[in-house]
C-alpha cells in the first residue's frame, strides 16, 4: 500500500508499507530499500551525487499515523504524517489477540500437567 511520495527535483521517491510490516522506498519506480519494521526504521537513498535518507516513526498507541521524514546530512527536507490504514491495526489487533489467547492456553496446559 502506498503512503507517501516525495519529489525531489525531477525523481519520485515513494514510501509503501504492507500489513505484515514490510517497508519500500522506490526511487523513480525501481525499489531502492526494502526493511522489515514495527516501529520505523532508516532508508537510505542514492540520488546521483546525494545521500539522503527517509526515516519512518510509527505512533501506532498514540496518534496512530506515520511520520516520515527526508533528511540531506541530517537536515530535514521534507516531512510527512499518514494515517495508519485500519486494516493494518485490525490486522496487528488479530495478531496480539490470537498469540494472547495461544499463551493463555499454553501456560493452563502447563499449569495442569504441573499440578497432578
Amino acid at each position: 500500500m502506498k503512503y507517501a511520495e516525495f519529489n525531489i527535483d525531477s525523481n519520485k521517491i515513494e514510501f509503501l508499507n504492507s500489513i505484515f510490516g514490510i517497508e519500500s522506498v522506490l526511487l523513480n519506480g525501481k525499489r531502492i530499500s526494502k526493511k522489515f519494521s514495527f516501529s520505523g526504521i532508516t532508508h537510505e537513498i542514492k540520488l546521483q551525487a546525494r545521500d539522503l535518507i527517509l526515516e519512518s516513526k510509527y505512533k501506532q498507541f498514540d496518534k496512530k499515523e506515520i511520520k516520515l521524514e527526508l533528511k540531506e546530512n541530517g537536515v530535514l527536507l521534507k516531512e510527512q504524517f499518514v494515517k495508519i490504514d485500519k486494516k493494518q491495526t485490525f490486522f496487528w489487533m488479530l495478531i496480539g489477540v490470537t498469540i494472547g489467547i495461544a499463551f493463555y492456553k499454553l501456560l493452563n496446559l502447563l499449569y495442569e500437567y504441573l499440578n497432578v
